[in-house]
């Protein structure tokens, strides 16, 4: 019975190992699914934020402009709370800033090329910090 003991205890210590060893394994495949988790939701807040971005303002109508634009930011705004990457975060509160301080004034015939092009200039930032 005594040389029983050592090798319980041995093959106890073996089976602790072992169960650490896969606690080890379980958590490198949790660890890959949240990364994988998270390329999934970077892809998607992409997406819907290209969606967002990509609309073009009547400016023959400058309130309706105006209003579809203030919308839009707030939808960018949504958009760059659920973000966990700091870049792509800030280029979604880069966008939403640029069409929340939007006036009437920018969609006057002077005017809205010098919007239209700051609103490309974070377009292509978005894209970006997408890729």
């Amino acid at each position: 019975m005594r040389a029983a003991r050592p090798v319980a205890t041995a093959l106890l210590t073996l089976g602790l190992f072992g169960a650490l060893a896969g606690c080890g394994a379980v958590q490198e495949a949790a660890n890959t699914a949240n990364k994988v988790g998270d390329a999934a939701n970077k892809a998607t807040l992409c997406i819907d934020a290209l969606k967002v971005a990509s609309f073009t303002p009547n400016v023959a109508d400058p309130q309706k402009a105006l209003e579809e634009t203030q919308k839009k930011a707030k939808e960018m705004e949504a958009l760059a709370a659920k973000a966990g990457d700091t870049t792509l975060k800030g280029a979604l509160d880069g966008m939403a800033k640029t069409m929340n301080e939007v006036t009437l004034k920018d969609f006057g015939p002077e005017s809205v090329a010098n919007w239209m092009k700051e609103k490309t200039d974070q377009v292509a930032k978005l894209t970006a910090a997408c890729g």
